[in-house]
């Protein structure tokens, strides 16, 4: 089991995640991530770019309250290559909304569904002004520009 920081907190409680003189998580190697999913759970993926290696997003039931459940963004080596994400390993089927840990500036907002027994992968938008993605008039994303 990784000592990383690669994991949920389904309650609310204060806490700090020191990052050393070394700065962010270091990358996790291939096979180094658990999955809880069956008929009771599944796992979220959520792909961002190098760029927020080292931020947390955070999750939360469609519609609920922002309780701080996250999970770390981190170099992912698959493959032979590098790819960034954060990993939900075990969640209630079900909808759910992202953002960076906090939300505020610089954050994104992202909708996505899981299913028991299955791993969803989504995407973190690139920033609506780099893209020309629409903002809907509650500063949400378009339907079209959520991930599923």
């Amino acid at each position: 089991m990784s000592s990383g920081h690669d994991h949920e907190h389904p309650h609310h409680h204060d806490h700090h995640h020191a990052q050393g003189p070394e700065g962010p998580l270091g990358p996790s190697g291939e096979a180094s991530v658990v999955l809880d999913i069956g008929p009771h759970a599944g796992a979220l993926v959520v792909y961002t770019d190098e760029d927020l290696a080292g931020d947390e997003i955070e999750i939360r039931p469609d519609g609920g309250p922002w309780l701080g459940a996250h999970t770390a963004v981190r170099a992912r080596h698959v493959g032979g290559g590098v790819l960034y994400a954060g990993v939900f390993g075990s969640l209630a089927p079900g909808s759910y909304e992202l953002r960076l840990k906090g939300g505020g500036p610089g954050s994104f907002e992202l909708a996505a569904e899981v299913a028991a027994g299955s791993v969803t992968e989504s995407r973190v938008p690139a920033p609506a002004a780099d893209t020309g993605t629409a903002l809907g008039p509650s500063g949400r994303l378009a339907p079209a520009a959520r991930a599923q």
